[in-house]
């Protein structure tokens, strides 16, 4: 029978970044990854990291983050090719305008260096974006994106290096209470006797929990990306554009392509196990035409190369769970869709709440599973 301090189920960002902050502790960590490291739904993402949101909790995250992004290849051996190309909000009504008028002055008042840009700066900054009828953004320079894969090889790197011991291809089957505490997991390679788990496995996380009448409300939200080939060459030195009225976005790639998503007012649950992940053909097409009709960078012949689904693990207000369910049992779970983005963030906050006994990095009624009950209204939009 194997033991250890804590055994951290998931092997996505979360849980990488937790094992291996847990193991830098001093912490005996076991990870059970049932696939491979990211491949449930870590690496079927756009890659992005910004500090533009519209919640001090989430500008917070990024915060902790920042450090994490900006010396990843030091500390992990692995170059994640962050490219700061800047995100752009951008509005197109006078509602949207205000809103993102007031997610800038937020962002300053915490000390994001984010600006609002009004009607005439956005094309006098990107001649592309002439006569597009846009009203304002928000924009932040150092905000871009990265290579998931690469991501994941420096964290399961890192992982290792720390002292955590990385079981793939392993499921947890049950947790294990006695008293109304954690003691150990039923996995397929056998039982794991721990002093505690963490549970960092996104939206399969509920049959785990059932057994022991417990829950989180983490929901499976299905987003989809593709690559394009885009008419004309993709125009050079835009920063990645989120039309937020038209709930749409597309950026350049590695190789001058196109990245483009949406959601196009679409966002509806699905199960976890049953979703498909090649991105649905009809919906492409609209998200295509839509990109075109507010961006005009793409092009109305732009070649679809190819595109893919993954999950944002969604809470009924867009912020995530970090927090101890029982005695021994805790989660970090319902990021939103910043899962990639938050991870440094996720793993400084279960260490601090495992190790030291509490969270001291925010304010942890901001991140409490109490906090849901009889609440349901969002309090941001996360997932671009």
């Amino acid at each position: 029978m194997k033991s250890a301090t804590v055994v951290v189920v998931g092997g996505g960002c979360i849980g990488l970044a937790c094992a291996t902050a847990l193991a830098t502790r001093g912490s005996k960590v076991i990870l059970l990854e049932r696939g491979l490291p990211g491949g449930a739904n870590s690496t079927l993402t756009g890659g992005g990291i910004r500090q533009q949101f519209g919640t001090e909790l989430n500008v917070r995250l990024s915060q902790l983050s920042a450090e994490t992004w900006d010396t990843f290849t030091e500390r992990f051996g692995v170059d994640p090719n962050f490219r700061r190309i800047g995100y752009l909000f951008l509005a197109r009504t006078d509602e949207t305008t205000t809103t993102l008028v007031a997610h800038v002055e937020l962002q300053n008042s915490l000390g994001v260096d984010s600006e609002f840009l009004d009607m005439e700066e956005i094309p006098r900054r990107w001649p592309a974006l002439v006569d597009r009828g846009f009203r304002g953004a928000g924009f932040r320079a150092s905000d871009g994106w990265a290579n998931q894969h690469r991501i994941i090889d420096g964290l399961v790197r890192g992982a290792t290096a720390a002292g955590a011991e990385l079981m793939v291809g392993t499921e947890a089957l049950a947790l294990e209470l006695t008293g109304g505490r954690f003691t150990g997991v039923a996995t397929t390679a056998g039982r794991i006797r721990a002093d505690a788990a963490l549970l960092a496995s996104g939206p399969w996380v509920a049959p785990l929990l059932a057994p022991a009448d417990l829950s989180v409300p983490v929901m499976a939200h299905r987003h989809e990306l593709f690559i394009v080939e885009p008419a004309e060459p993709y125009p050079e030195g835009l920063p990645w554009l989120i039309g937020v009225d038209d709930e749409v976005h597309t950026r350049s790639d590695a190789e001058g392509r196109a990245l483009v998503g949406g959601f196009l007012g679409e966002d509806r649950p699905v199960d976890p196990d049953r979703y498909s992940t090649r991105a649905d053909d009809a919906w492409t097409r609209a998200v295509l035409a839509t990109a075109e009709r507010v961006f005009g960078v793409v092009g109305p012949s732009a070649q679809v190369r190819h595109g893919w689904a993954g999950l944002y693990p969604s809470t009924p207000d867009g912020h995530p769970i970090v927090d101890r369910l029982a005695d021994g049992l805790y989660v970090a779970l319902g990021f939103s869709g910043t899962g990639l983005m938050h991870a440094p963030a996720a793993a400084l906050l279960a260490t601090e709440l495992i190790v030291d006994g509490e969270i001291r990095s925010v304010d942890p009624r901001l991140l409490s599973a109490a906090r849901f009950r009889g609440k349901t209204e969002p309090a941001e939009a996360t997932g671009f």
